[in-house]
């Protein structure tokens, strides 16, 4: 309803348009200074119609009219608020004025409330500086009344005052405005006080949890500082060993040192890794067929050395039903989120053992649910602390990294990768009393999907004949490719940059380009796009397997706006090099 009926005296639509409590106050005020106005009006004109007091009555008509046109447009929006505050403030200053000089001659108490109702209503209304300005005009007939006799002066006696009862009424009905103007905004000035004060207090929790988050960070590169310094030692000591004495006796150990500490570092970065895929959702599962007895068992055997050197038993129980079953899944996620379950039970138990139990829940032809748990005789967590330790860069206790040492982004990869699998961390603790950590995967049994081949072909073909371009401008790995691509009989020809890749290609054919994507001269974007542009179509239609160590989430929409086919993350694993080559050529 745009146009409203005068007698429609709802507020409803009118105030839902101002959200702010004050703004809303103010058209209340405005509102019930109009209604109680026109049932003013009504007293004058009823009493001076019933005394036959003529210009009582015409004035109170003439105002009447006025009121409720100003009424009809404020509740039908075709004027604004302000507007229609400053309106009703004049009228107020012509009926002061006409009281005195026009129709009582004198200051009664009508007039003293008027100025009073006009004084407070612009404050309320139109703001400070046209406050003053009517206030002062509304107090400048009593100005004029204190310092000179008004009677018999401007104009002849023509009216009287109004007749009782109307006086007393008027009197009244003033006093009600003036209570209800004030109700409306002392209303809304306690709901304002009231929202900055709940605004303050969010203010604090923010800004708690913002300090809070702050520490996390600095606690965890502290953590990672202390995580990637400890292999990292190892490796440059075991390193400097070999350099100084290449003939030594402890070859084998050192390098079992070596690629143990390696190991442990590239375990690291990719956590962060993961960690940040995950938060962006670019992480999906390799599905695959995966015979979760041999998977558990492989795994636990090769954490068996880290449980004796700390004389922890390492208890693994697998249900027989899972011994001759492959199923559906990502091999490689199900290994990380139980080697961070293990792991993390193995940092946390001084004493006792460490149980992985693999149980099936329901079996049929198609699905298996399976439980997985990993059960210690550690420290334990309190309830306080079961939800923390699922968030990121979050441990129990602010000494858990001093005196265990790890990132606190293990737990937390656990929970987004069984996101992966619709499937969610369970925990049973307390205090020194050990922890349980478990969750259920419900998998397609390999039964359904005898006819599909997901098992990877590990069989490595010669390939001395595909001509391979790597654009790489570090020297170590420069060497590491070489070394990987000369097992395949493969010899190929390596560029700094970019733009020696273009001049490469101009001078020979090849078959696949392998290119990193940040180099000096010209990257790897910019050299792919001048590829596609090329007029040799057979060139510019080359196959480009992009070669990067960035972790940007916007990696893979990249290089595909840059023309790119596909792309390979350092560290590489050479079987994934393997079948990216063949997958392109």
């Amino acid at each position: 309803m745009n146009n409203l009926s005068i007698l429609n005296l709802s507020l409803n639509k009118l105030l839902s348009t101002e959200s702010d409590s004050l703004e809303r106050a103010k058209i209340k005020i405005l509102f019930s200074l109009l209604v109680l106005a026109l049932v003013k009006v009504i007293v004058v004109a009823s009493t001076a119609w019933y005394f036959q007091q003529g210009f009582q009555l015409n004035r109170a008509v003439f105002f009447g009219s006025i009121y409720v046109i100003i009424l009809k447009l404020m509740l039908s929006r075709k004027i604004s608020f302000s507007k229609t505050s400053h309106f009703m403030i004049l009228i107020g200053l012509i009926i002061i004025w006409s009281n005195i000089f026009m129709v009582n001659r004198d200051f009664n108490l009508v007039a003293i409330q008027f100025a009073f109702m006009l004084i407070m209503s612009s404050f309320y209304l139109i703001g400070s500086r046209f406050a003053i300005i009517a206030s002062l005009l509304a107090c400048l007939p009593v100005m004029l009344d204190l310092m000179f006799d008004i009677k018999g002066f401007i104009i002849k006696q023509t009216a009287v005052p109004l007749a009782s009862p109307g006086y007393e009424i008027l009197v009244a009905l003033n006093f009600l405005t003036v209570i209800v103007a004030h109700y409306f905004f002392n209303q809304a000035f306690s709901a304002n006080i009231a929202t900055q004060i709940e605004l303050n207090k969010k203010l604090e929790i923010a800004v708690q949890e913002a300090n809070q988050a702050a520490q996390s960070k600095s606690d965890f590169l502290s953590a990672m500082s202390h995580e990637l310094r400890t292999p990292l030692n190892a490796v440059i000591g075991i390193t400097d060993l070999f350099l100084s004495n290449p003939k030594s006796n402890d070859k084998e150990e050192n390098l079992n040192i070596l690629k143990f500490s390696s190991m442990s570092l590239q375990a690291l970065i990719n956590d962060i890794l993961d960690f940040n895929k995950l938060s962006s959702n670019k992480l999906s599962l390799d599905i695959q067929k995966v015979n979760l007895f041999e998977l558990v068992s492989n795994l636990c055997s090769t954490m068996k050395l880290q449980f004796e050197e700390k004389n922890i038993n390492l208890v693994v129980v697998i249900d027989e039903q899972l011994q001759n079953l492959n199923v559906l899944s990502d091999s490689t996620r199900i290994t990380q989120i139980l080697y961070n379950l293990v792991g993390n039970a193995l940092k946390f138990t001084a004493q006792g053992s460490v149980k992985v139990s693999l149980k099936v829940i329901s079996k049929d032809k198609e699905q298996i649910n399976v439980e997985f748990s990993v059960e210690d005789t550690g420290i334990g967590i309190s309830k306080e602390q079961q939800q923390i330790v699922f968030e990121p860069f979050m441990q129990a206790t602010a000494n858990i990294a001093r005196n265990y040492g790890g990132t606190g982004l293990g737990l937390a990869i656990v929970r987004n990768l069984l996101n992966l699998f619709d499937s969610d961390i369970h925990l049973e603790s307390a205090p020194n009393q050990g922890s349980k950590f478990y969750f259920n995967l419900n998998l397609w049994t390999n039964e359904s999907f005898d006819d599909i081949d997901l098992e990877p072909d590990t069989t490595f073909q010669d390939l001395s004949e595909i001509k391979i371009l790597v654009a790489e401008d570090h020297p170590m790995n420069r060497l590491l490719l070489k070394k990987v691509l000369n097992n395949w009989n493969n010899k190929p020809t390596f560029a700094e940059n970019g733009r020696e890749v273009l001049e490469k290609l101009k001078e020979e054919n090849f078959d696949i380009v392998l290119m990193d994507l940040y180099m000096p001269v010209l990257d790897g974007y910019a050299a792919t796009k001048h590829i596609r542009a090329m007029d040799d179509k057979t060139k510019a239609q080359l196959p480009i397997l992009a070669f990067t160590a960035s972790v940007s989430e916007h990696l893979y929409s990249d290089i595909k706006e840059a023309g790119m086919n596909d792309y390979l993350c350092k560290p590489f694993k050479p079987l994934e090099l393997y079948q990216k080559l063949l997958g392109l050529v």
